[in-house]
């Protein structure tokens, strides 16, 4: 069943703010090409848009950071599998146009395990709230030209 109406700020949103005690918070977020990947670990609590929507910051403290442009997203999908060591992995995926991944979010096991157990529970209801992947709109953010 589709989705409609939802926008990838809306899901980076809802990402970051959570419910009931769960939510993103630590992650690992991953950037990959055809030649490279690079794992930045952060809390999922700075995102800063630009005023036209068009691309997210992820900020890390002490100046790293990471652009998302986010016309270039076609879709986005939550999901749950098992790691080669036999544990839980919950991650959102963003592809682009081909279908390439363009940037995933993977939730890291908390050092503070009184956490862990909203989280899971929140990323099992947004898992339930979009099923499969979610196509996003080519037309949101205009006509977008060159790189964030």
């Amino acid at each position: 069943m589709a989705v409609e109406g939802v926008s990838l700020r809306g899901i980076l949103e809802e990402c970051r703010d959570g419910r009931d005690g769960g939510a993103f918070n630590e992650v690992v977020v991953m950037l990959e090409s055809t030649a490279a990947s690079a794992e930045v670990w952060m809390d999922f609590d700075d995102l800063r848009f630009t005023p036209d929507g068009r691309v997210v910051t992820l900020m890390v403290p002490g100046g790293t950071h990471m652009h998302l442009d986010m016309s270039k997203i076609r879709e986005a999908e939550f999901v749950h599998t098992t790691n080669d060591q036999g544990l839980p992995s919950y991650q959102l995926w963003m592809r682009d146009g081909e279908g390439n991944p363009a940037m995933r979010v993977y939730l890291r096991k908390s050092d503070d395990d009184v956490t862990n157990p909203p989280r899971h529970e929140f990323f099992m209801s947004l898992l339930e709230k979009y099923p499969g992947p979610i196509a996003l709109p080519a037309d949101a953010y205009g006509a977008a030209e060159g790189h964030p």
